[in-house]
């Protein structure tokens, strides 16, 4: 009887814990689209992530005693028109909240995936216009900005709307340097990332610092500061983005902009979005883009769309137009 104690304490010390709720929750999404593109043949795909990127995640909380949930959460793309099956992360990070706010360590996504998901309604998708002039840089589109590894973070409670929030990565590469001392190269780059949002009744308005740095002086610091905000009238939700990007020793300030709204027709969202860059030092390479959506939910969980996406993208003053016409499904589970 003894034996048979000791084994089942030393089975339950190394199980999952008794009280921790586990969920499993994804995204599939499937698209065919139809590309045209100046000076090639215009083509049609059948694609994953039409409107949200396909993904698969598993949450697990458990209560403390001390009032404290202890989160954890693991989630992985998926590319649901090949054979890749599960993909890289899109987060991994162990979390501790409480009345103090949220701690979290890991690879995670930023204030600034936040920020876009939220001011931006086609975020994610292939067919934001707001990404399609903003793939190469600035906040939320690339994986520096919206994801960050090795990283820390913390978020506040809501005080009365505000919500402020900090993100840390101690290197931004997936590589442990540890250069010696007084290298000027080879160094790691760590970031630091702050964002305050406000949210009270239908206004909603965030800003988000994004900045580099080296451990020696090895690297140009790159700045990036958003701002956005959204009003819900009722009969329409309009949104506004902005934001900069510069790097020490460039050629100057990159842009970028967008304007959105959404309004609620039968049951979906009509969404029109249009946004614009402009690349520092000139040579005609600025890019805008331009969409209109139709969201009609089917279900809770199941949504069908419909959309245009018109790029219009310049390099030294020659314009390419794409256009891209989508039809898709989106299951929620």
């Amino acid at each position: 009887m003894q034996k048979k104690i000791i084994a089942l304490a030393v089975a339950a010390a190394f199980s999952a814990p008794a009280f921790a709720e586990t969920t499993v929750y994804g995204i599939v999404d499937a698209a065919v689209i139809n590309k045209s593109v100046t000076g090639l043949k215009s083509s049609m795909f059948a694609i994953s992530g039409g409107l949200s990127g396909s993904r698969i995640g598993v949450k697990v909380t458990e209560g403390l005693d001390n009032g404290m949930t202890a989160v954890a959460v693991a989630e992985y793309k998926l590319a649901t028109d090949t054979s890749d099956g599960v993909g890289t992360a899109r987060q991994e990070m162990l979390a501790l909240a409480g009345d103090f706010g949220t701690v979290a360590a890991g690879y995670l996504q930023t204030a600034g995936y936040d920020w876009q998901v939220k001011f931006d309604p086609l975020a994610g998708s292939a067919i934001s216009p707001l990404q399609n002039v903003n793939a190469a840089n600035l906040i939320g589109t690339t994986a520096v900005a919206a994801r960050l590894p090795h990283a820390l973070a913390y978020i506040s409670p809501d005080m009365n709307g505000l919500t402020l929030a900090a993100n840390y990565t101690t290197n931004l590469t997936d590589a442990l340097v540890q250069p010696a001392s007084g290298a000027t190269t080879g160094n790691k780059v760590t970031a630091m990332m702050l964002s305050a949002t406000y949210a009270q009744g239908p206004l909603s308005a965030g800003v988000v610092y994004a900045g580099t740095a080296s451990d020696d002086n090895g690297y140009a610091k790159t700045t990036d500061m958003a701002f956005a905000g959204s009003y819900d009238m009722g009969v329409a939700k309009l949104m506004g983005t902005f934001q900069t990007n510069k790097t020490d020793g460039g050629a100057g300030t990159n842009n970028a902009l967008s304007l959105s709204a959404v309004a609620p027709f039968g049951p979906g969202a009509v969404v029109a979005s249009f946004a614009k860059n402009s690349i520092a030092g000139g040579g005609g390479n600025d890019d805008s883009s331009f969409t209109a959506a139709y969201v009609y939910n089917l279900s809770k969980s199941t949504t069908a769309y419909g959309a245009l996406n018109q790029i219009n993208a310049k390099a030294a003053n020659v314009a390419t137009d794409t256009t891209i016409l989508a039809v898709g499904l989106r299951k929620k589970f």
